[in-house]
């Protein structure tokens, strides 16, 4: 009698456990908004991943400029202190970031479809 309980219970937590998934799914698929600080010459986070249409939005805390500058040419935007930029991502793709000024300070944004 123990053993149909078991996989009762096993087809309960199999079922819950895949609508968990179904719900993570849908709400990955939605636009997002991220926000990168660049702090401390960093650009933080310094990778992410973002769906389709996303807006990222970085903002300077430093007490100098910096650019986010993309290595294919796509946008090349110079941010002062106190100051932000966002860029809305219309493809998928794997964008690499640098600031001009500082070439260490990197970044890398990963746009899925």
């Amino acid at each position: 009698m123990r053993q149909p309980i078991r996989m009762l219970s096993l087809a309960v937590f199999t079922a819950v456990t895949l609508s968990g998934v179904a719900v993570a799914s849908q709400g990955a698929a939605q636009n997002q908004e991220l926000r990168v600080a660049v702090k401390d010459y960093w650009f933080e986070p310094t990778y992410e991943t973002v769906v389709v249409g996303s807006t990222v939005t970085w903002t300077n805390g430093d007490d100098e400029s910096h650019t986010v500058t993309n290595d294919l040419g796509m946008f090349d935007q110079e941010i002062w202190p106190g100051e932000s930029w966002s860029y809305t991502f219309s493809q998928p793709g794997v964008y690499f970031y640098f600031c001009l000024p500082h070439d260490w300070m990197i970044g890398e944004i990963t746009v899925v479809g």
